[in-house]
């Protein structure tokens, strides 16, 4: 796995989301919200500069350069509010189905994840390992899911793809009939997925700015990007 990526987005999925009235900002700190419910700018700040330091970290380790994938600040955030997104939705579904996520599974996770959690500012750690768990609980209760579905069709040693496969589709089908909003700051599109569009007013014209509206980014254009606009 890409040190980009980390545990954030391995426990979020890429899942496209229903959407519905999102010409307008949301305002105030609404990034986005979920039947309601509302998922804050701050959270999202706040994990992209989590994820931004721990990539800034991996590509000043010797070990880990290597496989270091440079990405931008602006996708890290629209990466983070696609995670925040589908957690909510995965825990929506769960309460739905009135299931418990494998604690077990969780501990080990969350065990793992402690590392990166131990390398945070200490001011920022219990709001960094809450919101990570939240992540972990939501998926593991679609996984739960999954695996009850499957038992009941008398498949009771589902393989990785057959299990994968129903979490998929048990996210789809709900993620139908959810009310998602994004704010049109973080580039949702068509497809639903933040961060991929333009939220530029203005039309790219040079072989750059063309570029950088591109989906997904182009290695070689985030690489030309200042410092402060890219991690890693």
């Amino acid at each position: 796995m890409k040190a980009n990526r980390l545990v954030l987005l391995a426990a979020a999925g890429a899942s496209v989301l229903t959407l519905s009235g999102c010409s307008q900002s949301l305002g105030g700190d609404v990034a986005a919200t979920v039947d309601g419910r509302t998922i804050t700018n701050a959270d999202v700040t706040f994990l992209a500069r989590m994820q931004c330091d721990a990539i800034n970290a991996a590509a000043k380790d010797p070990a880990q350069a290597s496989s270091v994938q440079a990405v931008s600040r602006k996708q890290l955030r629209a990466d983070m509010l696609n995670a925040l997104v589908q957690s909510r939705l995965n825990r929506e579904l769960g309460q739905e189905q009135d299931v418990t996520y494998d604690r077990a599974t969780y501990r080990q996770v969350m065990d793992q994840f402690e590392q990166a959690v131990q390398a945070a500012p200490k001011q920022d750690r219990a709001r960094f390992r809450n919101l990570v768990g939240k992540l972990y609980q939501g998926q593991l209760e679609v996984y739960a899911i999954a695996a009850a579905q499957l038992s009941a069709q008398g498949v009771d040693k589902p393989t990785q793809q057959q299990v994968e496969g129903l979490v998929a589709k048990l996210q789809d089908d709900y993620r139908a009939k959810a009310s998602v909003k994004i704010d049109p700051i973080y580039g949702a599109g068509k497809a639903g997925i933040a961060g991929a569009s333009d939220t530029s007013l203005s039309k790219p014209l040079s072989a750059f700015a063309k570029a950088s509206v591109a989906s997904p980014e182009d290695a070689s254009w985030v690489g030309k990007l200042p410092a402060n606009q890219k991690c890693g």
